[in-house]
């Protein structure tokens, strides 16, 4: 079951296909005991085959995640709450979960004109380099978010952020009940702030995002305003 566990966490945003060799250099496990767990792994649809390539996550998994972001009830949380949201034209609205060190983004709205974004549906990022996941951290003590960083970049293989300048980021952020960022994307900002829960715990983040150059003070101060607004009222569905 360990060895199942270990060869399901070797796929990641920036692989999503493996090959026996692939997966065995990144686990450690020989290549023939692989095979014949990716094998068993894809008969329970936990895997599935990509002809002469490799293997892949399978759809059953979508399922499982699918119970999970039902449990949380963040989507369902947000839905009807974000037409209090002015958005120039270019901006858009993102909704992102808090699993473990990652965002996870759930939703993404967007008007008639919509900026290329490298956000998507169903993409994992690490929570420190988004708005939604910085927004989430900030709600952290910094010994856990120490945890789930470091955590991750063992796992992953990741460069470590840098800390200083990140707890400093998360402390402003806790301070002003949102974050600005532009990190994730090249030319691109959001304004995102965390969604909780009953007990302060957060659950994700909710951000405006889009081109930089349409964040003006004016716009960032409304957006500021709107996105806090808009996650106290997802939080507060939240507990309902």
């Amino acid at each position: 079951m360990s060895k199942s566990a270990v060869l399901l966490r070797a796929f990641g945003p920036t692989t999503d296909v493996l090959s026996t060799r692939a997966l065995a250099a990144r686990t450690g496990i020989p290549r023939s005991t692989v095979h014949v767990l990716a094998g068993t792994l894809a008969a329970e649809g936990l895997l599935e085959t990509v002809p002469g390539r490799g293997w892949r996550l399978g759809p059953l998994l979508v399922g499982l995640a699918g119970q999970i972001i039902e449990r949380t009830g963040l989507v369902a949380a947000v839905e009807g709450g974000l037409g209090g949201l002015r958005r120039a034209a270019g901006q858009e609205v993102h909704v992102a979960q808090l699993v473990g060190g990652w965002t996870v983004y759930l939703h993404r709205e967007a008007g008639p004109v919509r900026a290329p974004m490298d956000n998507r549906v169903g993409l994992r990022a690490p929570a420190w380099r988004g708005g939604c996941g910085k927004a989430a951290l900030s709600r952290l003590a910094r010994e856990e978010v120490e945890d789930r960083v470091e955590r991750l970049c063992r796992d992953e293989g990741l460069t470590p952020p840098d800390r200083a300048a990140l707890h400093e980021e998360l402390g402003a952020a806790r301070r002003a009940g949102y974050v600005v960022s532009s990190t994730f994307q090249a030319g691109r900002t959001s304004v995102a702030a965390p969604v909780v829960d009953a007990d302060g715990r957060p659950v994700g983040g909710l951000s405006v995002a889009g081109p930089s150059s349409l964040f003006t003070r004016a716009v960032l101060a409304r957006c500021a305003q709107d996105v806090v607004e808009a996650a106290a009222r997802a939080g507060r569905q939240l507990v309902c």
